[in-house]
């Protein structure tokens, strides 16, 4: 039998795929996005679920799902890695005080952080920052360097790395275990694959 939170969540991921499905049809409602719903927002955020997905402007979470104001939390990094306090902090945040009871990371088509850390030629090109990332997102794509025909396999693996890293929190863990927490894994080409 399912639990209130299991009910919530489902109810959510429904609501989810049927925004993408809004989206990839060229069919948004563009809900939530009146002066109502600003004013309601100001007295503080309750979204719905967490997304972790990359920064890349190709991937507008928002539209992606059909939410609007205040109906995700989004976290956004290249290549949507959780590989620091800012991001891991955000995402706690996100679940003990908005108590987001749904993770999605998703991933998504031609990504050029997990490109540019598969690919061995931008090695000593790039200005530090960019190839400290690079090399951040390369330890965590490790099988596929070299391998950039091996693309659309590294992206679904970074995003499983992104799964296990949330598992390695042990509050988001026990939380997990004990049915409070749900994450998930999608990858986007055409439309999200639900996983």
């Amino acid at each position: 039998m399912l639990n209130k939170i299991s009910k919530n969540i489902i109810n959510i991921l429904e609501v989810l795929k049927t925004g993408n499905e809004h989206f990839v049809h060229h069919k948004n409602a563009f809900p939530h996005l009146d002066e109502a719903r600003m004013k309601e927002e100001v007295s503080g955020q309750h979204p719905i679920a967490t997304v972790v997905s990359c920064s890349d402007s190709r991937v507008p979470v928002e539209l992606v799902f059909d939410r609007g104001i205040g109906d995700l939390f989004v976290i956004r990094t290249a290549g949507n890695s959780l590989d620091d306090d800012m991001t891991m902090g955000s995402l706690e945040y996100a679940v003990n005080h908005l108590h987001t009871k749904l993770i999605i990371v998703v991933g998504h088509e031609k990504c050029g952080g997990i490109t540019a850390a598969i690919s061995q030629h931008s090695e000593g090109k790039e200005p530090k920052e960019i190839s400290n990332l690079i090399e951040t997102l390369r330890k965590g794509v490790e099988p596929f360097v070299g391998k950039s025909e091996k693309l659309d396999d590294a992206i679904h693996y970074n995003v499983d790395q992104q799964i296990q890293k949330i598992l390695q929190n042990q509050e988001l863990k026990d939380l997990i275990d004990k049915g409070e927490l749900k994450t998930i894994s999608l990858n986007e080409k055409d439309n999200l694959s639900w996983q």
